[in-house]
């Protein structure tokens, strides 16, 4: 392993705590709407239109999470193999939000491992994910 140093980017460290800020306020109004939905729905609709409902929409939620994991297994994926082309970790031209020893050769290996089993893990909850939501969304009354 070399002593190299990828040095920490500090305008894409401030824009990445930003991004994340703005992703927490949005989670956070998700979650209110959502919980004065749900309590608007229990009041108007009979129990049982409520729980069809819910499921309905829980599915939905699922199956899309699912997705969304399948697009994060991709992109695991196509990590792990540039990774595994260049020989190198952190990858060329990529910006870091703290400075990294640069590893090399042999060194990204372990890198590339972990990638790859991320991968499969993410792959098999996405499907659970996407069967779940598929059920609940079209599970009969």
């Amino acid at each position: 392993m070399s002593d190299d140093i990828q040095p920490a980017d500090r305008a894409y460290r401030l824009r990445v705590i930003i991004i994340l800020a703005i992703a927490l306020l949005l989670a956070l109004l998700a979650w209110h709407f959502t919980q004065r939905w749900l309590q608007a729905h229990a009041l108007l609709l009979s129990p049982h239109e409520a729980a069809r409902q819910l499921r309905f929409w829980t599915g939905v939620l699922a199956t899309l999470c699912g997705f969304c994991l399948l697009a994060l297994a991709v992109h695991a994926w196509r990590r792990s193999q540039r990774a595994a082309r260049e020989q190198r970790w952190p990858l060329s031209g990529v910006r870091v939000v703290r400075s990294v020893r640069i590893r090399r050769g042999d060194a990204v290996m372990p890198i590339v491992r972990m990638l790859r089993m991320a991968t499969a893990m993410l792959v098999i909850v996405a499907a659970a994910a996407i069967g779940v939501g598929w059920q609940l969304h079209h599970a009969l009354p």
